[in-house]
């Protein structure tokens, strides 16, 4: 058969089961079963207490646990994700590499939100020019793609 890699995004912890302890012997686990990326929420989740928004919003941030699992599991790769609202900040965690190096950081409902943010991605994180594109140009590239995956769908 073939082999899909498998991602797991998760908390830094749920309700009560929010240790450092609790959150490595999770890696640990889902790595020995094949796993070998990991998108992490940098804060936990309270269910039962918090609306999703809430839980999106009002526990704490931790990102310096992201790192240090980054630190702690070497032959692992880690993502960071949550809070992160735009590219300077996306950025400023990248050069943190030093300290642990983080496969990425994902920029979620900003992103969706604002999506003409991405537009400076090439220049700002990469040092690569803009290809200078407007909105309506990548509009147009975005329907064409849409629409060749929506035909290639239909043809099978």
């Amino acid at each position: 058969g073939r082999i899909v890699p498998v991602t797991v995004k998760h908390r830094l912890g749920v309700d009560d089961h929010d240790s450092w302890e609790e959150l490595t012997a999770f890696v640990q686990t889902v790595a020995a079963a094949g796993v070998s990326h990991f998108v992490v929420h940098a804060r936990k989740a309270l269910l039962g207490v918090l609306s999703p928004e809430g839980n999106r919003t009002i526990p704490t941030l931790r990102y310096d646990w992201v790192f240090v699992l980054a630190r702690t599991f070497p032959h692992l790769s880690f993502e960071l994700n949550g809070g992160v609202l735009n590219l300077r900040e996306a950025g400023e965690l990248l050069a943190r590499a030093p300290e642990a190096p983080l496969t990425g950081v994902m920029i979620g409902r900003a992103a969706y939100k604002t999506p003409w943010l991405l537009s400076e991605a090439d220049n700002l994180l990469f040092g690569v020019a803009n290809p200078g594109l407007s909105r309506v140009d990548v509009l147009h590239k975005y329907l064409d793609h849409a629409s060749s995956f929506f035909h290639a769908q239909q043809a099978s």
